[in-house]
């Protein structure tokens, strides 16, 4: 049976995306260049998932004079929002409630990060403030 394509981004393509991200657009070889002591992994590897990436629709792909200039078609923060919408579909049924009191039962948040948590339920509940 063929494997379900995922419109998220494995791990190895959100490291070529946070170098497309950082850098703004590249080729294949310069994104190999910046992961080369990062994963180690193969140009003709990061060329297959560039081309899984543009075909996903994360990435633009233009003809250079002598090299593909690939370009994200997604910021980081819509990437972000896909993949708590998958984690939420996934594992919470949906409920960013769930996911919210999951963190709070596993996860040591700072004061700091309760304050802005609390102050977000105040102006959901009540958009005036």
């Amino acid at each position: 049976m063929a494997r379900k394509k995922s419109g998220t981004l494995t791990d190895a393509e959100h490291r070529i995306m946070e170098v497309l991200w950082e850098k703004g657009s590249a080729t294949v070889a310069q994104v190999a260049e910046a992961l080369a002591g990062e994963d180690g992994s193969a140009y003709t590897t990061i060329l297959t998932l560039m081309g899984i990436l543009r075909d996903k629709g994360y990435l633009a792909c233009d003809k250079g004079e002598r090299a593909h200039v690939f370009t994200p078609k997604v910021n980081r923060d819509d990437a972000a929002r896909k993949a708590v919408h998958q984690l939420l579909t996934k594992f919470f049924a949906g409920s960013p409630g769930e996911l919210v009191l999951s963190f709070l039962r596993d996860e040591e948040l700072s004061a700091e990060e309760l304050g802005a948590l609390r102050k977000r339920i105040r102006e959901t509940k009540d958009p005036r403030k």
